[in-house]
């Protein structure tokens, strides 16, 4: 339905010219960047409610509004189709995000704390968007396959980590299973990701801030 809710906002948008169509909205002097923004809402999956844009005159939700009244949208189809996206939004930002984390067994000698820093992305493998809705049958068969093809791409080395010993698929924030380099399951685990195991609290630190950034 949201499919049919951007056909039909494409095409009332490309039947008036994007200027008019800013100045309606209240941009006496529509702008590149005002008519760059008109166009991201209309290429974007989202319609533009995911980047948290904005300018002096409306949010990204004020925003595309504006541009449904304008065009002439029945609003009350609108508000459904926009309060469903920002439902899916919401979700996807609050909802926890299935990874792999690569385990070599590492323990840290003479390597400089900012090399291990700058090579830490190496041990996560993260999903493609959506991942986390699928069910837990269906995670596990394709971490299993991502296993696979992980220990196929790298040879079962993992740089400055070293050679690979298993793989856990975390599905839950402390929960996770222990696959084999074929991608077996052999165990189980609860609880956090072994940092530990570096014998550093230095990296830790930025082990846990760097998988946040990326998150």
């Amino acid at each position: 339905m949201i499919d049919n809710f951007k056909t039909d906002l494409v095409l009332r948008v490309a039947a008036i010219p994007h200027d008019e169509i800013l100045r309606a909205m209240g941009y006496q002097k529509p702008t590149s960047a005002n008519l760059e923004r008109l166009q991201n809402v209309l290429d974007g999956p989202e319609f533009g409610l995911n980047d948290g844009g904005f300018d002096f005159k409306y949010s990204s939700e004020g925003f595309l509004r504006a541009m449904c009244v304008v065009t002439g949208m029945d609003m009350a189809l609108a508000d459904q189709r926009i309060c469903r996206i920002k439902k899916y939004l919401e979700e996807e930002r609050d909802a926890f995000k299935p990874y792999l984390w690569v385990d070599t067994g590492f323990k840290r000698t003479s390597q400089p704390i900012f090399a291990l820093a700058v090579c830490e992305h190496q041990r996560y493998l993260d999903f493609s968007k959506g991942f986390w809705r699928l069910s837990i049958e269906r995670q596990l068969g394709r971490a299993q396959c991502r296993v696979r093809e992980h220990v196929y791409e790298t040879g079962g080395e993992l740089g400055i980590w070293g050679h690979i010993k298993q793989y856990w698929f975390y599905y839950k924030k402390n929960a996770a299973y222990l696959l084999a380099l074929n991608g077996e399951v052999i165990g189980k685990h609860e609880g956090p990701v072994p940092n530990q195991v570096i014998g550093t609290r230095e990296l830790s630190v930025i082990s846990l801030a760097a998988r946040e950034a990326q998150r």
